[in-house]
């Protein structure tokens, strides 16, 4: 519990951080004068005055605002104060200063991910062949079991995703692929084949193929605690030879077995320190689905690590923050379509999920600040009033008429917002106890 309440005050004192700072920074480069930049809400716990700002800490750590001179339309301005206004900036000088809070989460994201990958680097699976489809290109040109993918196109390979991300950029075309077999190198020409596969929502979408996998031995990599498998007494490494007296060649084949049993008891024949044994689990339902059964097991994988130069970490920094907020765009779009359910955490699972990352290490809970801060950034550009996002429509608005909205309709526009905000900050704190304790 400690550990939780440390680590979301962590997370939310960076995000809330990086969020207000983009909102003063760019209000500071137009002139625009700030009285507070404060980090949360509610009443003031302590805090130093420099300049005309008061940077303060408030006791509610559930977010923080910046004040700027003028920031009301209604507010009283002296002509001593006119120039420092937020409101008598031009528009397009506001809507930079609102789009700058989400912006700079994003570009925290950045940074995040790009430290990261110069420090760790990307883990992958080994480009080694470990499973060949029949009647596939890669079947009819040749390639083995254990052969090692060294080269595509001419470029180095050093992860399978290499390969992977070689074959869906291909289009179709041939590709030039080097193998190296008993310390021999081998050139073929394979041309991918149309293909499908499932993307993160479960959706079939078209795809290239060849026809080869990564190899997937029938071997333990991971023991959930408390799953059938702990409580049977599987081990890591443990390899499974059988279920139900049938042989396995792959993983997948375990995948099988276990999802076929429909929930009955089923025998393992296990090979551990180059002895047999035999062992009798009960699988359970995955997270209460009908159907989907599991034993709580994970495969091994040989996993190898590329470094990347420094060029290479910023591409890699820019494409993830690029590619998780694409997802969530797309994943916001589903739901609000109604194609996927909206299974939303609010500050409750965020803590839980916080602390478990810390527990992890410190490079899980920094690559978890940037996963919830490029998810802020896309929430606050939802057009939604009391956001940024909403602000921004209304400048829009009045950049195109000319004219600022109508009071009226921008004070009811508010209450609406707010209404929306604090019926779904009900909704998340209601799912998060309810999938806590009554799960």
């Amino acid at each position: 519990m400690t550990t939780n309440l440390f680590s979301i005050i962590i997370v939310l004192g960076v995000l809330v951080f990086f969020h207000e700072l983009g909102h003063f920074l760019v209000a500071r480069w137009f002139g625009v004068g700030v009285e507070k930049f404060s980090l949360g809400f509610g009443p003031r716990l302590f805090g130093r005055k420099v300049g005309m700002t008061e940077y303060i800490v408030s006791a509610i750590p559930l977010g923080g605002y910046v004040k700027m001179v003028g920031e009301d339309p209604d507010a009283e301005i002296t002509d001593e104060e006119r120039h420092l206004s937020f409101t008598h900036k031009l528009v397009w000088q506001r809507m930079l200063i609102v789009a700058a809070g989400p912006v700079f989460n994003l570009v925290l994201a950045v940074l995040i991910y790009t430290g990261l990958f110069g420090v760790y680097g990307v883990n992958g699976l080994s480009p080694v062949v470990g499973q060949i489809k029949p009647n596939t290109p890669a079947a009819s040109a040749g390639i083995g079991y254990g052969d090692r993918v060294v080269e595509v196109n001419g470029s180095p390979v050093v992860l399978w995703n290499d390969i992977a991300d070689a074959i869906e950029e291909s289009d179709g075309n041939p590709l030039s692929i080097t193998v190296e077999r008993s310390g021999e190198t081998r050139l073929m020409e394979i041309t991918p084949e149309p293909s499908t596969a499932r993307n993160i929502f479960g959706e079939e979408v078209p795809s290239w193929a060849i026809g080869i996998g990564p190899i997937q031995d029938p071997v333990i990599g991971g023991v959930q605690s408390g799953s059938p498998a702990d409580k049977a007494g599987l081990k890591v490494m443990d390899r499974i030879l059988a279920v139900e007296g049938t042989d396995l060649d792959v993983w997948g084949d375990v995948v099988t077995a276990i999802t076929g049993s429909e929930g009955k008891e089923v025998e393992l024949l296990l090979l551990r320190d180059g002895a047999e044994l035999t062992l009798t689990i009960q699988p359970e339902q995955l997270d209460g689905k009908d159907g989907v059964w599991r034993i709580g097991i994970a495969p091994y994988y040989e996993v190898v690590n590329k470094r990347l130069g420094f060029f290479g970490c910023i591409t890699g920094g820019v494409g993830k923050t690029w590619f998780l907020g694409k997802l969530m765009v797309v994943g916001l779009v589903k739901m609000a379509k109604g194609n996927i359910d909206a299974d939303l955490g609010g500050p409750i699972i965020i803590a839980k999920m916080a602390g478990d990352q810390a527990r992890v290490g410190i490079s899980s809970l920094i690559s978890f600040i940037a996963f919830i801060s490029i998810n802020l950034a896309i929430l606050n550009f939802l057009p939604i009033p009391v956001l940024d996002g909403g602000h921004l429509v209304f400048f829009a608005i009045e950049w195109v008429t000319g004219k600022p909205v109508n009071d009226k309709f921008r004070e009811l526009a508010h209450q609406a917002g707010m209404f929306l905000l604090l019926s779904l900050m009900v909704y998340v704190f209601y799912s998060d106890i309810m999938k806590l304790f009554f799960k």
